[in-house]
């Protein structure tokens, strides 16, 4: 039964994780979300920082080149 948690960890989610109650699932759902949008932000401060040390000149094709 695909769900918020499936979409969010694929279809190869593990059956101990699909035999959780519908609000333990809802809760590691938010969780997951919560992490990912931690971690998002983490990288797009990190992709600063690093430009940063990039020369002016040149950060538009590094970023450009890193995707970010």
């Amino acid at each position: 039964m695909p769900d918020e948690l499936t979409d969010l960890l694929g279809p190869d989610v593990p059956a101990s994780v699909l035999a959780l109650a519908p609000e333990r699932r809802d809760r590691l759902a938010s969780l997951v979300r919560a992490a990912r949008a931690r971690e998002d932000a983490e990288m797009a401060e990190a992709t600063g920082a690093a430009l940063k040390g990039v020369p002016l000149p040149l950060r538009g094709a590094v970023r450009k080149a890193l995707g970010a």
